[in-house]
């Protein structure tokens, strides 16, 4: 895969040194504390030849295993890949379909402790559980109760190093939690939760506390929760448009793919503004509706660039 041999634009915003231990926990990604976050420069770019039997069409979600393995859900081929750290192909698995291995516009994906891998097939209203090869494992489709009535549009994922699982639905405007053993436990964020009600909420994820993340895309910010679905805060008021993607490292700065105004923003763990990556110039730096963020452990942030079919590598600029 090509290394990108242009001059990259780098934007920098200054912002105070923070000293803080290296920390990990359930759904975080570890940044080892360095100097301050600068700025965000592309080095690497995984799509633009082709991956497996397709090039990439309309991808979604992203995530990254504990060895560095990289998947795509690539919405517009009904299939997810799988790549190394590189960004080398390895394997795909899907198809358009309603059978076991088979999908209809899989959106978001996570792993677990255990390797294996949660993809949101949204217009088949499920979750398959694949493992680390795409073999299929189960389908996840709890059944109704109390005030689950069953998937309404399943869109954003984010599992627990204990195997719970939280999952947005667009269509309900919430957020469903399952436990350990994938039976619906609760939802919150949904209409009438005062200051919380989401709309059309999509990518999801954990911090190190096990707080929860929202990317609250029709009310342009990013809602954050406690593990039991009560609102500690939110972020991005006045700088997000339409986010969809949003990931914690280990010393609390979130990274967010802010669809709306096709760039990225980080906040510190306060909700301050620590850089803002836009370039929307013709040619390889520029990024159209990006839609999911995810940081590998060594420090390289990975960005699903939707509208341009392909996924971006970021080196953090420090």
């Amino acid at each position: 895969m090509p290394k990108l041999s242009f001059v990259w634009p780098v934007i920098l915003c200054c912002v105070s040194c923070v000293s803080v231990g290296s920390m990990k926990g359930p759904g975080s990604q570890e940044v080892s504390p360095q100097k301050p976050l600068l700025g965000l420069k592309p080095v690497e770019v995984v799509g633009d030849k082709r991956l497996g039997s397709a090039f990439l069409s309309q991808p979604t979600g992203i995530t990254v295993d504990p060895m560095g393995n990289v998947f795509i859900a690539d919405t517009g081929n009904d299939r997810v890949v799988k790549c190394d750290r590189e960004g080398r192909f390895l394997a795909e698995a899907g198809g358009y379909g309603w059978g076991n291995g088979q999908f209809n516009r899989p959106t978001y994906l996570d792993t677990d402790n255990g390797l294996s891998l949660y993809v949101v097939d949204a217009q088949n209203k499920r979750i398959q559980r694949l493992d680390g090869n795409l073999n299929f494992v189960s389908v996840i489709q709890p059944e109704p109760e109390g005030d689950f009535l069953g998937w309404g549009l399943p869109e954003g994922i984010a599992v627990t190093g204990s195997g719970e699982v939280y999952v947005t639905d667009t269509q309900e405007d919430c957020v469903v939690k399952l436990d350990g053993f994938l039976e619906y436990e609760e939802s919150f964020g949904g209409f009438g939760q005062t200051g919380a009600g989401l709309r059309d909420p999509e990518g999801i994820c954990l911090d190190r506390d096990g707080e929860v993340y929202v990317a609250d895309s029709q009310n342009d910010r990013v809602v954050v929760f406690d593990s039991f679905g009560n609102l500690l805060r939110n972020m991005g008021a006045g700088v997000l448009h339409q986010p969809t993607g949003v990931v914690v490292d280990g010393n609390g700065q979130v990274y967010v793919a802010n669809t709306g105004d096709n760039s990225l923003v980080v906040f510190d763990s306060h909700g301050n503004v620590v850089t803002e990556y836009k370039a929307s110039a013709p040619g390889m730096a520029n990024l159209l509706r990006p839609t999911d963020v995810k940081l590998d452990r060594g420090g390289r942030l990975w960005v699903v660039d939707s509208g341009n079919n392909r996924v971006l590598v970021f080196e953090l600029i420090r």
